[in-house]
């Protein structure tokens, strides 16, 4: 049975479901307006101030499941309506002020946004600049530092405050990495869904539709046989299901090849390609590195092309937990290998909305992939693929990767490299800390997600990445972006 982890989880179930229920019945314009209406009956809210707020909020995330805010690029939008929970002060004086003789804090502001009243202090917030020097001198830590969790969050520094106290994204910083929609506890932060069009091509049938899965589903439904969920999304109407730990299987041997290349070349490090907010980050942050970025696809776009290198007519739907897969998609230019992207939120609604006793089902075999290909999903999965290619390869080279387990550890690297003090020859560059099994809108997060990933893994028929794509002739399929 299906656990909501928090009632953010809940709420956008509740929408997608509707959307889905009405897309498949085909009377989805005609219900739109009632919907706000059926998850908010009313007269009593739920979580909002009142009936009328989280109708508007509803609203809202019906938007974004239509796909949000056409004339706005950006795939990750902030719900207006939702965002007005937080403190506006980010600097807040608490009761643990002594009020104290030596005033560090009022000495310390450049604005003289500080007075001592009852012997307290008082923060004058038409002064205040935020520029924290009243919170880093108090020796009390009385002076709270209330940042908002998206921008606490944010790595690129890519939301601010409108003047109103919204929260605004500027989308010339944005990496569409969706820390900000996963940090945000009220849920005003979402992506932009395409399930009303995976559903239409579903329904219509004009052409073959098929899933291709990301590992990272090894921790999605603890609750039911994986085997299981396949089954249901071939009753929704997927042709079939592919895994796109078999696309990782390719890129692990291009890359692998890419990297003995450049090294020999005398480039002096690489760094993977798979992760699409990792590579928007260098672009945004080391414009100047963006040449050591492997020029691989990432197994997403690799498994697209091999469903279409059997049918050129299919249309791909990829299923993960990644925001950023949803960007990379929009932005493709060579090709549309990739026709749509959901999430595993949007999967779950879909499979749910049509009464499914999943747990009755007869599973389905997904044997696709190597267990190299299924560790993508996990930090490290990436060396230990392309490592496993250069044994076999048996070649002298002196190979030095180095895995950055976040943002914050890829930032650390990129500065050496850009120093040129990068003592490593291969960068793996995740974004999410842990790997995709963490990503921004995994519907499950705790201790068992690593082990369920390794079990995921070891079931795995083909333990070699060039054993498990020996069927495909992959001199003809496009392996660089």
């Amino acid at each position: 049975m299906r656990i909501f982890e928090n009632q953010v989880q809940q709420i956008k179930n509740e929408v997608y479901q509707k959307v889905a229920q009405y897309a498949f019945e085909g009377i989805l314009n005609e219900k739109t307006k009632e919907i706000p209406f059926e998850i908010n009956p009313g007269p009593n809210p739920r979580f909002r101030c009142c009936i009328h707020h989280e109708r508007a909020v509803t609203s809202e995330r019906l938007t974004m499941a239509f796909g949000g805010d056409e004339s706005n690029d950006n795939l990750v939008e902030v719900l207006p309506s939702a965002c007005d929970q937080c403190l506006e002060n980010r600097y807040v004086v608490t009761e643990i002020c002594r009020g104290c003789l030596a005033h560090r804090c009022k000495q310390s502001c450049p604005k003289d946004a500080i007075t001592i009243v009852n012997n307290k202090a008082f923060i004058d917030q038409s002064k205040c600049v935020e520029c924290g020097r009243c919170h880093a001198s108090c020796p009390y830590d009385a002076v709270a530092d209330v940042m908002r969790p998206c921008v606490k969050a944010c790595p690129t520094g890519a939301i601010q405050m409108d003047e109103h106290k919204k929260a605004i994204i500027d989308n010339a910083k944005c990496i569409q990495c969706g820390t900000c929609v996963y940090y945000c506890p009220f849920g005003a932060i979402q992506d932009k869904s395409q399930i009303v069009e995976v559903i239409e091509s579903l329904k219509h049938k004009k052409k073959k539709v098929y899933g291709i899965i990301a590992p990272a589903i090894a921790t999605q439904y603890n609750y039911v046989d994986l085997g299981k969920v396949i089954t249901a999304m071939k009753i929704l109407g997927f042709t079939d299901v592919v895994e796109v730990a078999l696309g990782a299987d390719v890129v692990a041997i291009h890359e692998a090849e890419e990297l003995i290349h450049r090294l020999s070349a005398g480039d002096t490090f690489m760094t993977s390609s798979c992760c699409p907010a990792f590579v928007n980050y260098v672009h945004e942050k080391f414009p100047d590195l963006v040449g050591h970025i492997s020029t691989t696809i990432s197994p997403m776009v690799a498994t697209a092309r091999l469903v279409k290198s059997i049918d050129p007519e299919a249309v791909v739907v990829f299923i993960g937990p990644c925001i950023a897969k949803k960007e990379e998609e929009h932005r493709q230019l060579e090709d549309q290998s990739v026709d749509y992207v959901l999430v595993f939120e949007e999967l779950t609604a879909m499979i749910e909305t049509m009464n499914l006793n999943i747990e009755d089902l007869k599973p389905s075999p997904l044997n696709n992939a190597s267990a190299y290909g299924r560790g993508f999903a996990t930090s490290g999965g990436v060396t230990a693929a392309v490592n496993e290619i250069l044994k076999n390869k048996e070649l002298d080279m002196n190979i030095e990767p180095l895995v950055c387990d976040g943002l914050e550890a890829c930032d650390k690297a990129l500065r050496l490299g850009k120093a040129g003090r990068l003592k490593y020859t291969f960068i793996e560059g995740m974004a999410c800390k842990g790997g995709c099994i963490k990503g921004p809108v995994t519907m499950h997060y705790g201790p068992q997600d690593t082990k369920a990933l390794t079990s995921y893994c070891n079931e795995a028929i083909e333990t070699a990445s060039v054993n498990a794509v020996r069927i495909f002739d992959l001199q003809n399929i496009q392996m660089e972006r």
